[in-house]
């Protein structure tokens, strides 16, 4: 089994892929986050994961954006207000707008 604890090594090699100019990276990380984040704790999500999530979601590339919509929504028991969704649900991509209202809906 391996940990990845913040701070360390590992870690930090993770989290600096979702600056990687390539967007496949990017999906990649915001894939780990979300298998992460139930096993990290609300804690480390807030701290930790959650501002790479919000980063992300300025991306310049739809798919990310509304792939930050989903992992959004599986973080809804983490948080009862994600402002990045309201944000995101007014995205000028239709793909962006509708993950980010399905998501909404399930708060």
């Amino acid at each position: 089994m391996i940990f990845i604890l913040p701070g360390s090594e590992l870690w930090r090699s993770i989290m600096e892929k979702i600056n990687n100019p390539h967007y496949l990276y990017r999906m990649t990380i915001l894939h780990a986050i979300s298998l992460l984040a139930p096993v990290m704790g609300s804690e480390i999500t807030c701290q930790k994961l959650l501002p790479v999530i919000i980063t992300a979601s300025k991306d310049r590339v739809p798919n990310i954006k509304f792939n930050v919509a989903k992992v959004l929504q599986s973080l809804i028991p983490f948080f009862n207000n994600l402002p990045a969704l309201v944000e995101l649900s007014e995205d000028p991509d239709v793909d962006v707008r509708y993950f980010a209202s399905q998501a909404l809906s399930r708060l």
